[in-house]
């Protein structure tokens, strides 16, 4: 075991020796640095929105005019809205044939989780923020 280990040795040493170390120019540090600063400098970061706000109200006054157009194609009569455009009657309580029995081990449980969740995002928010944090 022992020989191993001085065999290893005395490679690695051979090996040392006939490899020279690469030294970085005296003006290194201060080149990356210009460069670096010569990027921050001439490339600032302008925000620029995907869809412009052109296209936002044009997008807009199309949505308004197809409404309108909708609304307003047949003439004003006294038939309601829902007979015009043979609509169906509408609920206003969708949930009112339902009903729900819940334990108070549930109740307990769905409020313990809604004060756990609401006390962890922000701390997992203010985490985050300070690990990236420049």
């Amino acid at each position: 075991m022992e020989k191993d280990d001085k065999r290893i040795e005395d490679l690695v040493n051979k090996l040392m020796k006939a490899d020279s170390l690469e030294k970085a120019p005296l003006d290194f540090t201060d080149t990356v640095m210009s460069k670096i600063e010569a990027l921050s400098e001439s490339k600032a970061i302008v925000y620029k929105p995907l869809i412009s706000k052109y296209v936002w109200w044009l997008i807009a006054s199309g949505f308004v005019a197809l409404v309108g157009y909708i609304l307003f194609k047949q003439p004003n009569n006294t038939i309601s809205l829902s007979e015009r455009y043979n609509l169906p009657e509408v609920s206003l309580n969708p949930l009112e044939g339902l009903s729900f029995d819940f334990s108070s081990t549930l109740m307990y449980a769905t409020v313990l989780f809604a004060i756990m969740v609401s006390i962890q995002i922000p701390l997992l928010k203010q985490y985050f923020n300070n690990r990236l944090s420049f």
